[in-house]
């Protein structure tokens, strides 16, 4: 780096030095056209070149942080000075003073009754950033049978590699194998704040080798100690946390207890909570494992053996200060049919469960025309699209041609059916573009 050479100027109202852009000093002739500019300001460009966490980064993990949050009224808030507010972030990052304490609560019902925590802008930012960082070193540590929170994983992966294995070990359903299924009880408001924070500085410092790590860790530890419980709004009526058990709810923890369902620190978080426990199960060649948040579903063809592992299972969770839902304990054979995830498997064919069918008859039979076209019928339609999504693997055909047909009968003049995969769209007519060209 190039070295300023430094002499003492004219006071001007800032009491600061001045040196001029074209590397000249200031003569104090006022005449000239030279353009000056305060030294603070040449610091905090030689600032920028020497500091580990990037502005340029920032601004690029902004853009992924607004994806499909750009209409919010967080995330409008913040673009409209959205430079000047990332420059202060950026700046109470390197300078230790980011607090993650702006933050708002709400319930939502479907498909049950859960907590959900959101934060502003400015910390969600730095939630994806940690996550941009440590994307890679998650896919590298994480168990291969661990599939939430995971790109090219998800709930129909897990579905479909738990039928697989059902088949493989049950030598194409000719020979005995046992399902597991086993429930963590309070998965996300029992978790250990200090547990989950200590597994991540250690991933960061064992794994990461960016010239960040240090901003990594204080970042990291800053977003799990946030504890939006007692740092939180709330927009909404407090009876709406009635349908809430009370031991679900942060409001009821102790500090220091309990993970927030919604920050994406959170959710990396507890898919590396129990990873030890999970590969530990992966080691023995007579069952499978498949992980979903708090669900674990093990297939075996030897029940004896996998039921003798349940108590070293229990006190390996016990660490962790997690415990099995024994109510919601069951092993059986694989041919009495098994729910996974909220799908029926049964040889080889699945069946969407039937709270699922009857909560999409319902919602389908709902559907309103009469609201205006140009707001209602684009996110009509993505509920329309998405709800179908869910039997498009399924051996379902009678049921997803019934539900087309509720569809079409209630917004069919609106809509158009696509045979090859039992979508919809909105017919030319009423597209928003032509809409809006008419008007």
């Amino acid at each position: 780096m190039a070295v300023a050479r430094w002499a003492p100027a004219r006071n001007n109202n800032n009491n600061a030095w001045i040196l001029n852009n074209n590397g000249y000093f200031n003569n104090n002739n006022f005449n000239n056209n030279n353009r000056a500019v305060a030294v603070a300001n040449l610091m905090l460009c030689i600032l920028l070149e020497c500091v580990m966490v990037k502005l340029e980064d920032l601004v690029t993990v902004y853009y992924k942080a607004r994806a499909s949050k750009r209409r919010s009224r967080d995330s409008v808030r913040f673009e409209v000075n959205f430079k000047a507010v990332l420059l202060h972030l950026w700046k109470s990052i390197n300078d230790r003073t980011f607090a993650a304490h702006s933050n708002y609560a709400f319930v939502v019902r479907t498909p049950k009754p859960r907590e959900i925590f959101a934060t502003a802008m400015e910390t969600r930012i730095i939630h994806h950033y940690l996550d941009w960082r440590l994307r890679p070193i998650y896919e590298s540590v994480l168990s291969g049978r661990s599939f939430n929170n995971r790109k090219g994983k998800g709930l129909h992966a897990a579905i479909r590699t738990y039928a697989k294995d059902i088949r493989e070990l049950s030598c194409g359903y000719t020979k005995d194998a046992w399902c597991i299924h086993l429930d963590l009880k309070g998965y996300f408001p029992n978790a250990d704040v200090e547990i989950a924070l200590a597994q991540q500085l250690d991933l960061i410092e064992r794994y990461y080798e960016g010239e960040d790590k240090d901003d990594l860790k204080y970042m990291m530890t800053v977003c799990m100690r946030a504890d939006p419980a007692r740092h939180c709004d709330i927009f909404v009526s407090k009876s709406n946390w009635d349908c809430i058990a009370p031991e679900k709810s942060l409001f009821n923890k102790p500090v220091g207890t309990g993970g927030a369902i919604g920050f994406l620190c959170w959710q990396n978080a507890m898919g590396l909570y129990i990873n030890e426990v999970t590969k530990w199960l992966q080691s023995f060649d007579f069952l499978r494992v498949v992980v979903f948040v708090d669900d674990i579903y093990i297939a075996t063809n030897d029940k004896a053996k996998t039921l003798a592992l349940m108590p070293e299972l229990r006190c390996r969770l016990a660490r962790l200060n997690v415990c099995l839902n024994e109510s919601k304990f069951y092993c059986q054979h694989y041919s009495k049919g098994i729910m996974c995830l909220g799908t029926m498997l049964k040889f080889d064919r699945m069946y969407v469960s039937n709270k699922t069918v009857k909560n999409s008859v319902k919602r389908f039979s709902s559907l309103n025309i009469e609201k205006p076209l140009r707001v209602s019928l684009p996110k009509m339609l993505a509920s329309i699209n998405s709800t179908l999504g869910i039997f498009a693997h399924k051996t379902m055909r009678k049921t997803v041609y019934a539900l087309c047909g509720i569809v079409e009968k209630r917004v069919g003049r609106f809509l158009e059916r696509n045979p090859e995969n039992n979508s919809f769209l909105i017919r030319e007519q009423f597209k928003i573009n032509r809409l809006r060209r008419a008007a």
